[in-house]
């Protein structure tokens, strides 16, 4: 009679050390429930899932063993796309409230008229050298219409093409014959976790397609910052003796094209509306 009452009182012990919360129990509860979890998202399914009776049953028995402070990280399961897509839409979010107006626009002509169009169009066509600025005070002195050179920049972006002349190389001959001495650089944002904005300068050979490179900066870029960029890009090579970029304002900077004199290093701009010559 005392070996029964003795193993009674451990069996007791026993499940009461099974019911309560913790130990090496709720380890094995938490890992079955996780990989529960990522058995109902794999399911072919485009919308969330739905839970079934069994896999409410399974969830509620894996519950008796884990802790209740455990249950707010091993409630939910989800994919890594639905954290890019959530971090996507913080991004967007961002510069909508950056850049979005304030209030409304009022009432009144939407860009403009066709009249105008046409004669920057036309004073274009006629003057090929003629840059924005340039454009916009003559069409101010001749029509008495005040505009700038975004206007004009925007109107030509859209409205004109320029005509392309035959006769010099094409743009692989020269590729060709610049073999091993023409980079080609570009900049480009993105954005963290945290969505701290970076800037990132890539540079990379013409010929070969080879990465040379990458430079990075936090917050706004100046001449120092993009001179500083382009040296952690090249950390190691020696400088080609061509370098192609496009018409960023960035690259007008003093101190970058200082330099590019001092590495002996000639700068070489892609032809307007041509996104083939970019690399």
């Amino acid at each position: 009679m005392r070996h029964l009452f003795i193993l009674i009182i451990h069996f007791m012990a026993t499940v009461l050390k099974l019911v309560r919360p913790g130990g090496v129990h709720a380890v094995v509860a938490e890992s079955v429930l996780a990989k529960h979890q990522l058995l109902i998202l794999n399911r072919s399914r485009r919308r969330a899932p739905n839970l079934r009776v069994l896999d409410r049953l399974i969830a509620g028995f894996c519950s008796l063993w884990i802790q209740p402070r455990r249950f707010a990280r091993v409630a939910v399961a989800f994919r890594p796309s639905t954290l890019l897509i959530f971090h996507r839409a913080l991004v967007q979010r961002k510069y909508r409230l950056l850049f979005s107006p304030k209030q409304k626009g009022k009432p009144g002509p939407k860009g403009p008229t066709a009249d105008l169009i046409r004669a920057v169009v036309a004073m274009k066509q006629r003057n090929p050298t003629w840059g924005c600025p340039h454009i916009a005070e003559q069409i101010n002195l001749a029509f008495g219409i005040s505009i700038n050179k975004d206007i004009v920049r925007r109107i030509l972006a859209q409205h004109f093409r320029p005509v392309s002349t035959e006769g010099g190389p094409s743009w692989l001959t020269f590729i060709g014959h610049a073999k091993d001495s023409l980079w080609s650089l570009d900049l480009f944002r993105c954005e963290s976790v945290v969505l701290r904005t970076y800037w990132v300068l890539v540079v990379m050979d013409q010929y070969t397609r080879r990465i040379i490179g990458f430079g990075i900066q936090a917050g706004v870029v100046d001449g120092m910052a993009l001179c500083r960029m382009f040296k952690q890009a090249i950390l190691g090579e020696g400088p080609p003796e061509y370098l192609s970029s496009d018409h960023d304002p960035l690259y007008r900077f003093h101190q970058w094209a200082a330099n590019l004199r001092i590495l002996g290093i000639s700068e070489i701009k892609t032809v307007p509306y041509t996104p083939c010559s970019q690399a």
